[in-house]
């Protein structure tokens, strides 16, 4: 294992830790977010989870990092009321949900009502985020990220062909977008946390294994890309941001 700390600008800090596969990659992500909960446990913090490869980290957060102060919600969405589909729905199987429930943990639920339209659960989900920054002005942000081969973050795609759509729907003052990402990915209907919402994060541990995301993460890591080209050059943003990773890539 290896690390390399990177200071990107005044308080604000990435550092790389390289393993040797991504079984080992995300058990240390999710011991360094354990420590992270278990050292503001007694401050507000608001924790939004990716689903996907991105859910291994949850299994190494021990019940003692969890309490009353922790609000937990997902980092983005899939719009469908199918469990199998939904991310908040499948955080609800895995035990972290059950511990964090028995710890008296918050939730912001994003499981679609009865009726319920996409824009209306954007609306909601927005307003839940912004009713606990005004009541914990000083709590903090922490994410758990995760990377696609395209360099698509949370629900944020691409969009190279169309630059000034991908500034309406990520880059307004909505912590929150809902869109269609049709031909972009296999679950289109999204409601995501868009860059404004990344760029608040106190705290980002992302995690990003596999030889497909080399070309992603190397492009990320040069800083020469646009979050329209490759959405997760918003991660650069984050006050402090620790990447997880078991490739060898070049800074």
């Amino acid at each position: 294992m290896s690390k390399l700390h990177i200071p990107m600008c005044y308080n604000y800090v990435m550092e790389i830790h390289r393993q040797t596969s991504p079984e080992a990659a995300a058990a240390e992500a999710g011991e360094y977010l354990n420590a992270f909960l278990t050292e503001h446990k007694a401050a507000p913090v608001l924790l939004l989870l990716s689903g996907g490869s991105a859910l291994a980290l949850l299994d190494y957060v021990g019940k003692a990092a969890l309490g009353e102060n922790l609000t937990i919600s997902v980092l983005d969405e899939r719009f469908s009321q199918d469990p199998a589909i939904n991310n908040f729905a499948q955080i609800q199987r895995i035990q972290f949900y059950s511990d964090a429930l028995a710890a008296g943990c918050g939730f912001f639920g994003t499981l679609p009502r009865n009726n319920e339209s996409a824009e209306d659960l954007a609306a909601r989900w927005q307003e839940n985020i912004l009713a606990w920054t005004k009541e914990n002005p000083e709590g903090l942000i922490a994410a758990t990220l995760g990377l696609g081969s395209d360099g698509h973050t949370a629900g944020i795609f691409p969009f190279p062909e169309n630059p000034g759509e991908f500034k309406r729907l990520f880059e307004s003052e909505n912590f929150v977008a809902a869109y269609h990402a049709a031909g972009k990915n296999q679950f289109p209907g999204r409601i995501t946390a868009a860059l404004t919402l990344l760029k608040n994060l106190d705290a980002g541990f992302a995690y990003a294994c596999g030889k497909e995301k080399r070309q992603a993460l190397q492009s990320l890591l040069t800083g020469k890309k646009t979050a329209a080209t490759l959405p997760a050059a918003a991660w650069l943003e984050i006050k402090q941001l620790d990447i997880f990773t078991d490739l060898d890539v070049k800074v």
